[in-house]
């Protein structure tokens, strides 16, 4: 490791120790992005949010046609992922390039077409995971404009759960009241908002 670490020019070594610099980096955004810990700055939806997997409040008046989590969304090609993809990319070709003795210069054009590859690829990867995920989501808009019935009560300024019909099916779905007020089971309500990914606002119908 030291004698190839030795032969190496001073610039190639710039390279390599770049390349392991932004390959940790990147793996360390890609876990996080797996795991959920943190979303990419690219993508915006129509609430506001910069979040990947977020929607925000919502009031729709009672039709599910009136907002759609994926009207936001958005491809686009510059992020913090796709830019981490490039350098890496770029540093990791060039080490290698200038390893087989060509050209800084040579090095150089070939990194930079390499990196672009990867950037354009990690942004498009990025864009249909996220695309995925509000695909995903977009289940719980459905509801809006049914009746259901509480199932857990909902408490004052909380979180219960109502019984209701989402896309056909039967349900049981977080929900918190419009107006603040505890709603006991089992009262009929109606589905007036999406509030996040999995919790529904509700008014009572009595």
């Amino acid at each position: 490791m030291e004698s190839w670490w030795g032969s190496l020019t001073a610039v190639n070594k710039g390279f390599a120790l770049a390349a392991l610099f932004f390959s940790t980096v990147f793996l360390w955004q890609i876990v996080g992005m797996l795991l959920g810990i943190h979303g990419d700055s690219h993508i915006a939806t129509d609430h506001g949010d910069t979040g990947p997997g977020h929607v925000g409040p919502a009031h729709t008046g009672g039709q599910s046609g009136d907002a759609h989590p994926n009207a936001g969304i958005t491809f686009t090609l510059v992020s913090v992922r796709s830019v981490l993809a490039f350098a890496t990319l770029f540093c990791w070709a060039g080490t290698l390039y200038l390893m087989s003795g060509i050209s800084l210069l040579a090095a150089l054009i070939y990194s930079f077409i390499w990196g672009a590859a990867a950037l354009v690829l990690v942004a498009f990867v990025v864009f249909k995971l996220v695309q995925l995920q509000e695909t995903g989501n977009a289940t719980v808009w459905s509801a809006i404009g049914e009746e259901g019935v509480v199932y857990m009560d909902i408490p004052a300024r909380g979180t219960g759960k109502i019984r209701v019909m989402v896309r056909g099916v039967v349900s049981y779905v977080n929900a918190r009241s419009s107006s603040g007020m505890m709603i006991p089971s089992p009262t009929k309500v109606k589905v007036v908002g999406v509030l996040d990914n999995n919790t529904l606002e509700v008014e009572t119908m009595e």
